[in-house]
């Protein structure tokens, strides 16, 4: 299994990540200075770290303006700074996965794999626990369909 996250690259403007600050300033919390956006990739299947780096590199990101991490397992860097991840709960149809799925098979990488599809929001500045449940409540994730973790 490997996590993928996709970042924007230094030079370039992280729209998401603004456009996500200035909805936590909009709802009157203070002490967020910045947000960066990161899409993320759960690929589970046979793959090895190539396969894993070639989905990152010829699919899930744009080579001009994006990098991206892979990660291996459960492996993860630790932020100083809040994380919080959303993803789709079990049983929600994620469109998105089928589709990148189906694309993973037309680059020719042939394994069988599933693919899980979320959204990972790094926090700078302040903010206490009830605060970043408060962020990821109203602003990150539809908490009907979709589940969030803080980290």
């Amino acid at each position: 299994m490997f996590k993928i996250g996709i970042f924007t690259k230094k030079g370039f403007k992280d729209s998401r990540g603004a456009h996500v600050l200035s909805d936590i300033l909009g709802i009157g919390i203070k002490g967020i200075t910045k947000v960066d956006y990161s899409p993320l990739y759960i690929i589970d299947g046979d793959i090895n770290r190539a396969e894993a780096k070639t989905i990152a590199s010829e699919l899930l990101g744009d080579k001009i303006t994006e990098g991206f991490e892979v990660v291996s397992g459960t492996q993860e860097k630790k932020s100083k700074n809040p994380v919080i991840e959303v993803f789709y709960k079990k049983g929600v149809t994620d469109t998105v996965s089928e589709s990148v799925a189906k694309a993973i098979k037309d680059l020719g990488i042939t394994k069988d794999v599933k693919v899980k599809t979320g959204h990972k929001y790094y926090l700078y500045g302040n903010a206490s626990q009830g605060i970043l449940n408060k962020i990821a409540v109203k602003l990150l994730a539809n908490t009907l369909v979709q589940e969030y973790k803080i980290k």
